[in-house]
């Protein structure tokens, strides 16, 4: 993997289009995988719910009653993370398509030049 300076100096290089156009890519990337990352991570916390409340009671000494409210307690709190993530899902997402709708713009404002 290159290091930050032999990008910089690869960068350098390249003309001024170029670079912009390569910036622009790495930015809808990263906005990209940011979204998944986090999808991902919201589905994990959301399986967790689901997993909790399949697992059949203990028949230990402990109360039910008791059991029941620390799997309720566990569960809200994936729950939460699970909202979380999904909130920052869509904080990546809203960057993906605000960067998607910033290149369509300036490609269409190039193409109609070079006619």
């Amino acid at each position: 993997m290159k290091g930050f300076d032999t990008f910089i100096n690869d960068a350098e290089d390249l003309n001024e289009g170029s670079f912009q156009s390569l910036l622009k890519t790495g930015s809808v990337l990263t906005a990209a995988r940011s979204s998944k990352r986090h999808g991902d991570e919201a589905v994990k916390e959301l399986q967790k719910v689901s997993s909790t409340f399949d697992k059949t009671l203990s028949n230990s000494t402990k109360d039910p009653t008791e059991e029941r409210l620390e799997r309720i307690e566990k569960s809200l709190l994936a729950l939460s993370q699970g909202m979380i993530s999904m909130r920052f899902q869509l904080g990546s997402i809203t960057a993906l398509a605000t960067s998607a709708a910033l290149l369509a713009d300036k490609a269409s404002k190039q193409h109609k030049i070079k006619r």
